[in-house]
């Protein structure tokens, strides 16, 4: 066996040191592995491609990246590519440790999808596997730009970086489709997916299967029926005259248009339970905290996943932003904060818990806990009347 991860290793396995990886090898790595291979992230692909006989003319890669919008547009492309016969599979936040997994493990899916005759693959390529030459050497057979707004921070330090580093995957070989091309597309059909972001997202997905050369009435009624990915602006069904909305939003952009558009479901109030990451990028949180205050009527602020922070810390900077405090109510702890959410929501309110969407999990510290707001939203509601 042939591995990067020094705790995968066992005797006689065949060790790539890959990266800064090449500087750091143990003596216990050194002892066990049969051989050990030392090469640069750039290297890596080429390497593997040829020792694993992978011939991607055989597989299309998908790549969006944007600050928002990605996991949406991809399962949008799936479900079209599936209604055309299509094998396809995708990569990214849902389904991967790494929303952008190191390009060993990338090559290591493609080998399995070659094996399976699967012939596409969408995967959501995020700015940080970028600037870390994730998905250096793959040939991208149609590239895909959602939208930029502020995000990672504490990575890339400056937006320019940010910037930059997306627009190093948007350069490179392969056509590419930017938010002037997808947005100019008028989707003349009735879908389940609500707000314009999400009108935004179809368009994009449309704009891929076009280039894909799917034809248009395949796309069209494949996109009127499609769903979005769990976590989404997912409604959560509560048996109440309630609307509950789990949402992943967890940039100022993102909180922003999912609230503008559940104001816009609603005859009631609007009340907004949402945190942010801790170890994370501290300067979006004020802005998100404006963000909800714009929107709401009445506001939670909770945890998120604070992990080593101190979860007070961050909702007090996230508390910066908000001005007129009246409507707002601090609860730490997640489930206690959506517990109050529907303890005064009405009949005709939306609430919308936001920040974690498709997770299920949160981390408090360094533990790792089974936490799922969907399955939180539909316990509680049975207990209140």
């Amino acid at each position: 066996m042939i591995h990067y991860d020094t705790r995968k290793i066992n005797p006689e396995d065949v060790f790539l040191a890959i990266g800064k990886g090449k500087d750091h090898i143990s003596r216990e790595v050194i002892a066990k592995a049969k051989k050990i291979i030392k090469l640069g992230k750039e290297n890596t692909y080429n390497y593997l491609q040829k020792l694993w006989d992978i011939n991607l003319d055989d597989i299309e890669i998908i790549g969006i990246t944007g600050t928002n919008g990605k996991t949406t547009v991809s399962y949008l492309v799936e479900q079209v590519l599936k209604n055309h016969g299509t094998k396809s599979r995708v990569i990214g936040t849902i389904n991967s440790n790494l929303t952008t997994p190191e390009i060993f493990d990338l090559l290591t899916i493609i080998k399995d999808m070659q094996k399976k005759n699967e012939t596409h693959l969408i995967m959501e390529v995020s700015s940080i596997g970028i600037a870390e030459n994730r998905i250096t050497g793959l040939p991208f057979s149609v590239k895909l730009l959602t939208n930029i707004t502020q995000d990672h921070m504490d990575y890339h330090k400056t937006f320019k970086h940010y910037v930059d580093s997306k627009f190093i995957f948007l350069t490179n070989k392969g056509p590419t489709i930017y938010p002037t091309d997808y947005k100019k597309i008028n989707l003349d059909f009735n879908h389940k997916l609500i707000g314009k972001f999400n009108e935004y997202n179809l368009k994009a997905a449309y704009a891929i299967c076009s280039e894909l050369g799917i034809p248009t009435t395949t796309i069209k009624s494949s996109l009127a029926k499609a769903n979005p990915p769990k976590g989404r602006f997912e409604k959560i069904e509560l048996n109440k005259k309630i609307t509950a909305i789990v949402d992943y939003a967890h940039t100022p952009d993102s909180l922003e248009n999912v609230l503008k558009e559940a104001k816009a479901l609603t005859t009631g109030n609007l009340i907004t339970v949402f945190g942010a990451g801790g170890d994370r990028d501290t300067s979006k949180r004020p802005l998100m905290g404006k963000a909800a205050e714009k929107w709401s009527d009445k506001i939670i602020v909770t945890s998120d996943n604070p992990r080593t922070e101190d979860p007070q810390s961050i909702i007090d900077d996230v508390l910066k932003g908000i001005k007129n405090k009246t409507n707002t109510v601090v609860e730490i702890n997640r489930k206690e904060a959506i517990q109050k959410a529907l303890m005064i929501a009405k009949d005709n309110d939306v609430i919308i818990i936001a920040g974690k969407g498709h997770e299920d999990y949160q981390i408090i510290g360094t533990e790792k806990t089974h936490f799922d707001d969907s399955e939180i939203l539909q316990e509680l509601a049975k207990c209140i009347p």
